[in-house]
């Protein structure tokens, strides 16, 4: 499943599992984990929008520490520009879900299956085996029966066991836990289709109950995937909600090789190596389409598995950790961060969306610096409300989708920094990526002239009427708008100005830049329409709360996506409306592509889900209730002399896909 970022002040768009054996760099993924993704800054400054910096010092930078005498030696230094909320887990997934707080949350939690990278491949985790197929219980519940390996345990010496799984469900559901969790844990119920029991067997065997026969994205992309903590110390704090959230993490077992050492809210944060870890070494080859782990390090059990197809071309790479020291050091604004990076303070900037390329390009010019682009896992998009007039109207949003011409953006205003996307599918996942039909196939290439009047014949189409329809003079001129506008029925327009919110220039000079032309073309079809630059937090409170949900008209964010692409159900069926607390933020409410969701949620194989995908995005093509905009590419940079990575090819790069790796980077100083 995915992971969707809606960008609240740099906010995290990968879950992050246990750093167990098979995910020393397999970070579990999982759909629904609504995340900021933050820093969403463009690759390049539009030149008349970019906004002076000044590198604002670090806070104050972490003290080295010394490895443990039987652990590995080096420091691993990476750099955050935004403070962590919370230390504690439950803390994380229920509220403090932002990027940075993932960056540096420690392996608390683990779970039954989790995805491989660089291949994003389905694999085995803490589950002694792929277990994809439920028994039909005849009573309308299906049930999973999953084996647990043996032999693993927390970093407090206790076994992990199938009760792991039964405390932490039940800990969910019974004290009412939000955000992450319920889409993590899905809660089954006469009104919701989820889980219902989660039963140990014995101590090794789960059994998972839901009340309907869930395929891909309901089990192997979601609840397998589901976290598991340790009942052995958050048992003392799960009397209530508020107890557990606010219970400190210091000393929280992990199932990991790094524990937290020093914390120091506002300047710096450090992992030290557990000397009496179990979860360190191992061999892992990556194929196209599979995954080969072997492993014995004396300590755990061994292990021998593979997933996947396990044929062609491959690599190996070796485990870690291997360093001693993971250090955070918190610096004023990402221009600090890499300015300190450019003077050898630090290793990796971790950055949810990368360096913009002026910089990238700048910093490749530093001596021993290497640059990495990687495809990103993400759209920009503008979101039309369908609950109020004009929105609500498909012909309006049509001829708006038509007259806005994103390639000229693109191309002539942003210097090709940006990647047109149409539909919800990142370009690399080609498989999934449905043909264009409808407005935007009818209305790609056209001119100025020709959009306006296309636009106009929609609108016209559609029941709208006006007492002049103005006209296009042609070239680049600005079209004479329309006076006298009604829609269908002889409706009136708002007589309000209606207010497109998007981020400034500052924030991301991308979504500034199309907020603006686009506002304009809105205003040369008649509608009063004016860009609005609104901070970040602002714009994700104002259309996230289902209280405020038809109190706006347009706004531009953007998604960070996970590693299933189930994203459309969670964004418009219509039971995941805002106003009913889901993230169908524009109110979309079509039976017809319900009823596709839930084929798609029920699909058992990965084509029979594009196949209906590619049917579901038809959908959203011809009722448009976003626009998508763009994708960027992934500009990382690392000091290739002092560290190494396994690889550094990944979809999405390495700050999202590994917070930088750092179980799995080597030190070279």
């Amino acid at each position: 499943m995915w992971i969707f970022c809606i960008q609240k002040g740099d906010k995290l768009s990968k879950f992050k599992g246990s750093k167990s054996w098979r995910l020393i760099l397999l970070f579990s993924v999982f759909a629904l984990v609504v995340v900021a993704c933050g820093g969403d800054t463009a690759e390049e400054e539009v030149a008349e929008e970019a906004p002076e910096t000044t590198a604002a010092p670090a806070t104050t930078a972490a003290a080295a520490e010394e490895a443990a005498p039987s652990g590995p030696d080096g420091v691993y230094k990476m750099a955050i520009y935004s403070d962590p909320q919370t230390q504690n887990y439950w803390n994380f997934l229920d509220t403090n879900n932002d990027v940075w707080t993932g960056y540096v949350m420690s392996g608390q939690a683990t779970s039954l299956f989790t995805v491989s990278m660089p291949n994003y491949v389905l694999i085995a985790n803490m589950a002694a085996e792929l277990v994809e197929t439920s028994v039909d219980n005849g009573d309308g519940t299906w049930t999973w029966t999953v084996p647990v390996a043996e032999g693993y345990e927390w970093s407090d010496g206790t076994p992990i066991t199938a009760n792991d799984w039964v405390w932490t469900y039940n800990t969910v559901k019974d004290l009412g836990l939000g955000g992450n969790f319920l889409s993590l844990w899905k809660l089954g119920n006469d009104e919701q289709q989820g889980v219902t029991s989660v039963v140990a067997v014995d101590d090794y065997t789960v059994a998972i109950t839901q009340n309907y026969d869930a395929g891909l994205s309901g089990w192997q992309y979601s609840v397998a995937q589901a976290p598991v903590l340790p009942e052995s110390y958050w048992g003392q704090y799960a009397t209530d909600r508020e107890t557990l959230l606010a219970a400190p993490a210091e000393e929280a077992p992990v199932a990991s090789a790094f524990v937290y050492e020093k914390l120091e809210q506002g300047a710096f944060y450090t992992w030290s190596y557990d000397p009496n870890t179990m979860w360190f070494g191992g061999e892992t080859t990556i194929y196209n389409g599979g995954t080969s782990i072997a492993w014995d390090n004396g300590v755990a059990p061994a292990v021998n598995a593979s997933f996947g197809d396990t044929s062609g071309d491959s690599f190996t790479y070796t485990s870690g950790p291997f360093v001693g020291t993971v250090e955070f050091t918190l610096y004023g604004d990402q221009d600090a961060a890499y300015l300190a990076f450019q003077n050898g303070e630090v290793d990796f900037v971790l950055n949810p969306l990368g360096v913009k390329r002026n910089q990238w390009e700048q910093l490749s010019r530093e001596p021993g610096v290497t640059q990495v682009s990687n495809f990103s896992n993400g759209m920009r998009y503008m979101a039309f409300n369908l609950r109020i007039f004009p929105g609500s109207d498909k012909a309006f949003r049509q001829a708006v989708g038509c007259i806005v011409d994103k390639e000229f953006i693109i191309n002539n205003v942003l210097q090709g920094i940006a990647i047109n996307m149409d539909g919800q599918m990142p370009e690399a996942l080609s498989a999934w990526v449905a043909p264009v039909t409808g407005v935007l196939a009818d209305c790609d290439g056209l001119s100025a002239e020709e959009r306006f009047n296309k636009s106009v014949e929609i609108l016209q189409a559609g029941g709208w009427t006006a007492s002049d329809w103005g006209s296009h003079p042609g070239g680049a001129d600005r079209a004479i708008a329309p006076t006298g506008l009604k829609g269908p029925g002889g409706t009136a327009l708002p007589s309000e100005t209606m207010l497109l919110y998007a981020p400034g220039p500052g924030y991301d000079p991308i979504r500034s830049t199309f907020s603006l032309f686009i506002a304009d073309w809105m205003q040369q079809l008649g509608f009063d329409v004016v860009a609005r630059p609104t901070g970040f937090s602002v714009i994700v409170d104002k259309v996230f709360t289902p209280e405020n949900c038809k109190d706006w008209y347009f706004y531009m964010l953007g998604w960070g996506l996970g590693s299933f692409p189930d994203h459309p159900e969670a964004f418009f069926a219509s039971k995941n409306d805002v106003c009913e607390g889901g993230f169908n933020t524009p109110g979309y409410n079509n039976p017809a592509f319900d009823a596709k969701a839930d084929e798609f949620a029920a699909a058992k194989t990965v084509a029979e889900a594009q196949a209906i995908s590619k049917e579901m995005e038809a959908m959203l093509f011809e009722d448009m209730p976003y626009i998508v905009l763009v994708t960027t590419p992934i500009l990382e940079v690392y000091r290739g002399t002092d560290v190494e990575y396994p690889f550094t090819t990944v979809l999405d790069g390495l700050t999202q896909t590994g917070s930088g790796y750092p179980s799995n980077v080597k030190v070279n100083k």
